[in-house]
């Protein structure tokens, strides 16, 4: 079924590839600029506060991500990827039973 609206011819839409070429120029010529230090330096936290409010963000945004553990190492709850594929969700592996007749 096609759209009732047309695009506008400078509508990308997902998979943007002139914002993505235009990002890795921008990304390349900053790294062989030589600011990178400085920028660094710029960055980091100013006091043990703020390095803490930062770690807690850092925490937080791994947390949301595929296959996310804590700082020890340990999966963090309620992700999927703590499945493994073929088991069973309660934890047990039930043996299938044979259905008479097949």
């Amino acid at each position: 079924m096609k759209s009732s609206s047309p695009k506008s011819p400078g509508v990308q839409g997902e998979g943007d590839y002139a914002s993505a070429k235009k990002y890795n120029e921008h990304a390349r010529s900053f790294a062989q600029s030589g600011r990178t230090e400085q920028a660094a330096k710029d960055a980091a936290p100013r006091d043990a506060r703020e390095a803490e409010e930062m770690r807690r963000a850092e925490a937080e945004g791994r947390a949301h991500a595929k296959g996310a553990r804590t700082g020890d190492g340990r999966r963090v709850q309620g992700h999927e990827d703590e499945k493994r594929v073929g088991e069973h969700p309660e934890g047990n592996n039930p043996v299938p039973r044979k259905i008479p007749g097949r």
